[in-house]
């Protein structure tokens, strides 16, 4: 979601004026490699990312982004906008891997349900929907299942819904669990060979819960808070994870929309390491304002310690929003050289 740091209503046309948050000026700043095509809305439009790795041909890897007015944008790993899906209002999009493809799914305000999609042959399709129990499905992720998928639907109204599914239309769908965590909620991401299960309180903070089996423990532990010693700032957004060799290794990392940066974690959330912005490079413009993120270890064309994907609520001087695509091998030496 978007927020509006606005203390004077400017009219312009039928708009609101471009008021962004202010990008905290203390961390160091990087710059994107890529960016991709802007969406077709205007305004607050490009929510989401989410990467499907090619294992045959890691160059065939797409980004999968949401528009979340109308549907689901493809691109490439240049950022060339490759189709578009009409699914509807979809807000958070993510995958798993199956087989050489993957099973991807996003919220969908349309019609309050989970929008499913196959990717294989390096095509992505729609393959079938199934209703959410509540009304306003809003962030999403998934994990691998011994028997198929766990789909988490987060609220804004603070619930967190489990749904396990093996069809790939959904038919079989079933709602398992409710958290009722008591402030609006979005980003959420499954680390499933810990059982770990992270999740953005986008006005205070982040938890992460047990995962066992296909049921979240109702105990939280605190992975950061709002004014503490990281500096994240309102509204926690987007959370990802980059996967290291062995369930020990890796990182979490969060969207800080309210200063325009980005928060490192270790893997388990339990140490706070560091915080970038992404600035202004040579050809690609800076981000600001972000709601989701994805990232991949896996090494691709261009990005051989992988890539950070994040939208980008600007997206100057074209106006309709985009994704930025940032080098790891940019990122990585913040982390080995963070006090």
């Amino acid at each position: 979601m978007r927020t509006l740091m606005i203390s004077t209503l400017v009219l312009v046309g039928c708009e609101l004026a471009d008021e962004r948050p202010v990008t905290d000026p203390t961390v160091p700043a990087l710059s994107a490699k890529v960016e991709t095509d802007p969406v077709a809305s205007a305004d607050d439009a490009a929510d989401d990312p989410a990467i499907y790795i090619d294992v045959s041909d890691p160059a065939r890897s797409l980004i999968l982004g949401t528009d979340k007015r109308v549907g689901l944008n493809i691109y490439d790993l240049d950022g060339q906008q490759l189709d578009f899906i009409p699914s509807g209002r979809l807000n958070n999009v993510d995958l798993r891997p199956v087989g050489t493809g993957a099973m991807a799914a996003a919220t969908n305000r349309s019609d309050n349900s989970v929008t499913l999609f196959v990717i294989e042959g390096g095509m992505v399709r729609e393959s079938g929907r199934f209703p959410t129990i509540r009304e306003e499905p809003y962030g999403f992720c998934m994990a691998r299942a011994e028997d198929g998928f766990v789909a988490s639907v987060t609220h804004k109204t603070g619930e967190v819904d489990l749904y396990t599914f093996t069809a790939s239309d959904g038919s079989d769908a079933t709602h398992t669990q409710a958290l009722k965590l008591g402030e609006q909620l979005e980003g959420c991401v499954f680390d499933e060979a810990n059982g770990h299960f992270f999740v953005g309180r986008e006005a205070t903070g982040i938890d992460r819960y047990t995962l066992d089996g296909v049921t979240l423990e109702p105990t939280a532990f605190e992975v950061d808070r709002m004014g503490g010693e990281s500096g994240i700032a309102a509204d926690v957004e987007g959370l990802t994870l980059w996967l290291g060799t062995d369930p020990t290794s890796g990182y979490l990392i969060a969207s800080s929309q309210g200063n325009n940066t980005y928060a490192v974690y270790d893997r388990r959330g339990e140490t706070f390491i560091t915080r970038f912005s992404v600035g202004k490079g040579d050809t690609v413009d800076g981000t600001e304002e972000t709601d989701g993120i994805d990232v991949t270890s896996a090494p691709l064309p261009g990005f051989p310690a992988g890539v950070l994907i994040i939208q980008d609520g600007f997206n100057d001087p074209e106006g309709h929003q985009n994704f930025k695509l940032v080098d790891w091998r940019d990122v990585e030496p913040l982390i080995t050289n963070a006090p």
